[in-house]
């Protein structure tokens, strides 16, 4: 079987968009009210939430002539250090065309899955620092 990879351009050129990823170290326990009551964390955890609703981590900012980035979640205050990866990450968007809109007789019954490149990831944020508690 062969899965059809694709470049998603996002403008003039097909360069794919440029991701960071962030690494934390500790527990992030999100608001009472995203909580999940059911049994199983994978569930909350792998959809955002109780019902799927985005939780804001907080705001990433780069501070003096080094760019350190300073990361603001709720009343703690993280600093951090950018990293190149050793080996680049790609992020893939799964597609899905409907059985019927594309080749007539033809088919496996569920569809075309293709994926297209959504972005790479090459540098990572990393807070490994203990938090400062700052006062609003």
């Amino acid at each position: 079987m062969i899965i059809p990879i694709t470049a998603a351009s996002d403008g003039a050129d097909d360069t794919p968009q440029e991701w960071s990823l962030l690494e934390l170290n500790g527990e992030l326990i999100p608001p009472s009210n995203t909580v999940s009551k059911r049994k199983e964390p994978s569930e909350s955890q792998s959809s955002g939430g109780a019902s799927g609703q985005r939780v804001e981590l907080g705001a990433v900012r780069f501070v003096g002539r080094d760019r350190t980035p300073v990361m603001t979640m709720g009343s703690h205050e993280l600093k951090g250090k950018v990293e190149e990866l050793k080996q680049p990450f790609v992020i893939l968007r799964k597609r899905k065309r409907p059985e019927n809109g594309g080749d007539v007789g033809g088919g496996s019954g569920g569809g075309e899955t293709s994926f297209e490149v959504a972005g790479i990831i090459r540098k990572k944020m990393l807070f490994d620092q203990y938090p400062k508690s700052i006062m609003r």
